[in-house]
C-alpha cells in the first residue's frame, strides 16, 4: 500500500487532536461573542442619538466654535488608527482591514501618514512594510476595557490638537451580522458639521456650554463603537474559521478512517494469501 497503517493512525490520531482544539476554540469565541454582541447592539443606539442631539445643537447654532469642529493648523499629515486583532486563526478579518487601510495609506502617500496600530497583526504587517508606528496597543486579545479606550483617545486627541496632524481617520471592521462584517475607513477628527433638521432648542446653560461637554464626551463614545465593532468580528470571524476548520478535520477524518480499514482488509488478504502460498509450498 502507498501508505502503512502506522502513517495512517498517525495521522487520524494528529487530526483528532486538531479538531478538538479547533471546536474548544470555536466553543470560546462563541462565549465571547454573546457577551460582546449585546454591548454593542445595545450601544450603537446610543451613540447615534447622542450624535444627532449634537449635530442638531451645532445647526441650530451655526456661529458655536470649538476645537474638535475646525481642522488643525499644522503640518500636512494625517493620522491613521488601525484596529485589528492580536492573534490569527480568523479567517480574512485581518487581511481585509489591512489591505483597506494599505489602499487608504498608499492613495494619501505613505510620508503623510501618522500611524498608530490597536492589534498585533496591523502592528506587525505595517512595521514589516517599513512605516512607522507612533502608538501601538498590543496584548488585548479582543477585550473590550474602558482604560484601552481612553488611553487611545486621549491620543488621537493629543495629535490633532497638537497640529501633528489635522485630520484623524480610523480603520475599523463593522459587525452587521455574524456572517457579514464591512471594513471601512472613517474620520473621526475634526467633525463634520452636518446639516440637520431645524429645530428650536431651549438650554440651560447655554448650547456653547453644552457642546463643550458633548462634543468629548461624542468623540470619546464614536472611538468606543468603532472598538466594540473590531472586536465583535473579531470574535464573530473567528467562530466562522474554527467552525469551517472543525468540519475540514471530520470530513478528512472520515476519508482516513475509510483508507485504514481498507489498507487493514488488503493486509489481512495479504497475509491469508502468504498463508496459503506457504501451505500449497509444503504440500509440493
Amino acid at each position: 500500500m502507498i501508505q502503512s497503517l502506522k502513517t495512517i493512525k498517525n495521522r487520524i490520531r494528529s487530526i483528532e487532536n486538531t479538531k478538538k482544539v479547533t471546536a474548544a476554540m470555536e466553543l470560546i469565541s462563541v462565549a465571547k461573542l454573546n457577551r460582546i454582541e449585546k454591548g454593542l447592539l445595545s450601544f450603537r443606539p446610543y451613540v447615534t442619538a447622542l450624535g444627532n442631539i449634537m449635530h442638531n445643537l451645532i445647526s441650530s447654532s451655526p456661529q458655536t466654535r470649538h476645537i474638535f469642529l475646525e481642522e488643525r493648523p499644522g503640518l500636512d499629515k494625517i493620522c491613521l488608527c488601525v484596529i485589528t486583532s492580536d492573534s490569527g486563526l480568523c479567517g480574512v478579518y485581518n487581511n481585509n482591514i489591512i489591505r483597506l487601510a494599505e489602499e487608504f495609506i498608499r492613495q494619501q502617500g505613505k510620508e503623510k501618514i501618522i500611524l498608530v496600530c490597536l492589534g498585533r497583526k496591523g502592528f506587525n504587517y505595517f512595521r514589516r512594510q517599513g512605516l512607522q508606528v507612533s502608538n501601538a496597543y498590543l496584548g488585548v486579545n479582543g477585550r473590550y476595557s474602558e482604560k484601552l479606550c481612553l488611553e487611545l483617545n486621549n491620543r488621537l486627541k493629543d495629535i490633532f490638537i497638537s497640529g501633528a496632524a489635522p485630520k484623524v481617520y480610523i480603520a475599523y471592521t463593522h459587525f452587521k451580522t455574524a456572517l457579514v462584517h464591512k471594513p471601512s475607513v472613517e474620520k473621526f477628527l475634526s467633525l463634520e458639521r452636518l446639516t440637520q433638521s431645524q429645530k428650536d432648542y431651549i438650554t440651560e446653560p447655554g448650547i456653547d456650554t453644552i457642546l463643550n461637554e458633548l462634543i468629548p464626551k461624542y468623540i470619546y463614545m464614536k472611538l468606543k463603537l468603532a472598538i466594540l465593532e473590531s472586536f465583535t468580528a473579531e470574535h464573530s470571524a473567528r467562530i466562522i474559521a474554527m467552525k469551517s476548520a472543525t468540519d475540514n478535520a471530520k470530513d478528512l477524518l472520515e476519508k482516513l478512517t475509510l483508507l485504514r480499514n481498507k489498507t487493514r482488509q488488503a493486509n489481512i488478504t495479504q497475509e491469508i494469501m502468504e498463508i496459503i502460498s506457504s501451505s500449497e509450498a509444503l504440500k509440493g
